[in-house]
C-alpha cells in the first residue's frame, strides 16, 4: 500500500493534517495558567495549526505530482530500524530526564550524544551544537516568552 514515495507522501500528510487538527482541538481546552505573557494553549494552537498546514500541503503536493512520485520506496534494513530505535530510545530518555535535570542541562547531554551517535562528526562539533541549543533554549523559552519550564538544578537562572 505504501510502497511508493507518492502514496507515502499522501499518507504522512493525511496523517499530520489530523494530527494537527486533534492538537488545535486539545488545545482549546487547556485552563488558564499561572500567568505570564501567553496563555499556556498557544503553543500547542500553533503547532497545531503548522501541522495542519503543512500535512495538507504535503498530501496535495504529493496527489498533484506528475511523473516521478510513484518511485519505489526503499525501506530501512535490519541496521535502519535499530537506528530508528536508538533514536527513539534516546528521546525517550531525554524526555524522562528533563523533568528533573531540566531542559537545558538535558539538552547538554542528548545533543552531544545524538550528533556524535548519528553523524559521527567530533567532540567540538558536538558540544558546539549542544551549548548553542541550550543557550537557545534559555534566551528565547526562558528569558524572552518567560515560560515556566523545568530547569532543575539551574534553577538560580530563572
Amino acid at each position: 500500500m505504501l510502497g511508493t514515495r507518492r502514496s507515502t507522501d499522501i499518507a504522512t500528510g493525511v496523517f499530520l493534517a489530523v494530527l494537527g487538527l486533534t492538537a488545535a482541538a486539545a488545545s482549546t481546552g487547556v485552563d488558564e495558567g499561572a500567568g505570564g505573557q501567553l496563555h499556556p494553549r498557544t503553543f500547542p494552537m500553533i503547532i497545531g495549526v503548522l501541522l495542519v498546514i503543512g500535512g495538507a500541503m504535503l498530501a496535495i503536493q504529493a496527489a498533484a505530482a506528475k511523473g516521478g512520485g510513484d518511485k519505489t520506496i526503499a525501506w530501512p534494513d535490519r541496521k535502519g530500524w535499530t537506528l530508528l530505535f536508538v533514536a527513539m530510545a534516546g528521546l525517550a530518555v531525554y524526555v524522562a530526564i528533563s523533568q528533573t535535570l531540566g531542559f537545558i542541562i538535558s539538552s547538554l547531554i542528548y545533543v552531544p550524544w545524538f550528533i556524535r551517535y548519528f553523524g559521527r562528526y567530533s567532540h567540538g562539533v558536538a558540544w558546539s551544537c549542544a551549548l548553542g541549543i541550550a543557550a537557545f533554549i534559555y534566551l528565547v523559552f526562558i528569558r524572552l516568552l518567560q515560560l515556566t519550564l523545568p530547569i532543575g538544578p539551574l534553577s538560580f537562572l530563572g
